[in-house]
């Protein structure tokens, strides 16, 4: 659970009303308007997916049952992808709550970033495969020197929100 979870989910109320230039009571309650429904199913997706809250926190916050969230969860990828309102107000909830704008970060940016602070990628005899993203792009690196590549990719991409992972993927790389 998180601590002061009440303060947290005010806040993104908050936010998301006055992003939408309504009434926060009216983000919460049973009104059914199409900017209110925008900004539940934002609210309660990014509450979930980003913040880490869970159906019955946000059952008692937002006047809904838990079921309600479980479809929100499953509708989010296609309301991302083509609910234009949608998409505009989940990734400002984002960059507002968070300071994240990874958004801005494309494929090219990713290629061009790795390229100026020397982060290689080569299949032939890398052990190691790091799978970078940053948002909703991902590239993979293969590498022999792991160390100095994590080093490589958390300085050149310290303002962005990132993740990776590492997988073994040749141990007879070791061998040669």
């Amino acid at each position: 659970m998180i601590k002061n979870n009440k303060k947290i989910l005010q806040d993104i109320t908050d936010l998301t009303a006055a992003l939408l230039d309504v009434p926060a009571k009216d983000i919460n309650g049973g009104n059914r308007a199409r900017v209110l429904v925008l900004g539940r199913v934002a609210s309660a997706n990014f509450l979930m997916r980003d913040l880490g809250f869970t159906y019955d926190e946000l059952s008692k916050h937002i006047d809904r049952d838990r079921t309600s969230f479980y479809y929100y969860e499953a509708k989010h990828k296609d309301n991302y992808k083509y609910w234009a309102e949608y998409k505009e107000l989940y990734d400002n909830l984002k960059k507002s709550y968070l300071g994240i704008d990874n958004m801005s970060m494309t494929n090219e940016d990713m290629l061009s970033k790795f390229k100026e602070h020397n982060i290689l990628s080569s299949v032939l005899a890398a052990p190691f495969m790091i799978s970078f993203k940053i948002g909703n792009i991902e590239e993979y690196i293969y590498t022999k020197e792991l160390e100095s590549t994590i080093k490589a990719l958390k300085e050149a991409f310290k303002e962005f929100n990132y993740s990776f992972s590492v997988e073994h993927i040749n141990s007879l790389a070791y061998e040669s």
